[in-house]
């Protein structure tokens, strides 16, 4: 009986150590995932790059005090909370940048479109498919300009933006399609 007690002791001292490390670190894994599960959305959409890291370090903390590193899944947790605040910036201001970003393809695009227009016009000698689709092509992209007028109109400079950034890839890919030497027939 007198070798027990000792034991028992420890074991007592043991878990009560453990018990006080693992609140503070349960309760810091719940703050910071209160806290990304509010801005986590707007987050993917508008610096996914940005919400990755913070996501990754959400979960090593919760992996860590699943395994019982309360000390360790407290550390990774700890400042969590912050790094969230600091996305939620980051999620603002991309959204403050949009409009102007948005200014200026509404300037661009258009342009963009008569240029495209103006290599299709020009491409003698090229394969007739291909001119063909280059065609329907920049239609598709005058379409999508009234789409990206409409986003803008709504509010919605994101939906805009995207559109134009599609619209400049498309641009580029029409007039590599008809400058290849490969198009000539």
């Amino acid at each position: 009986m007198k070798k027990i007690l000792p034991v028992l002791c420890c074991v007592a001292l043991l878990f009560t150590a453990c018990s006080l490390s693992k609140t503070p670190a349960q309760l810091a894994i719940k703050t910071a995932e209160e806290a990304l599960t509010a801005v986590s959305v707007e987050a993917r959409k508008y610096v996914p790059d940005q919400l990755a890291p913070v996501e990754a370090a959400l979960t090593d903390a919760k992996n860590l005090f699943e395994k019982g590193d309360y000390k360790a899944a407290l550390a990774g947790a700890k400042d969590l909370p912050l790094k969230v605040k600091d996305l939620a910036v980051a999620v603002e201001s991309r959204k403050a940048e949009l409009p102007k970003i948005w200014e200026g393809m509404a300037a661009s695009l258009p342009k963009l479109i008569a240029e495209t227009k103006a290599v299709i016009a020009s491409a003698r000698g090229a394969d007739k498919a291909v001119v063909a689709t280059a065609k329907a092509d920049v239609k598709g992209m005058e379409a999508s300009l009234a789409k990206a007028k409409e986003a803008c109109k709504s509010g919605d400079f994101f939906g805009a933006v995207n559109i134009g950034t599609e619209m400049q890839g498309l641009a580029a890919k029409i007039k590599a399609s008809l400058t290849s030497p490969m198009v000539k027939k």
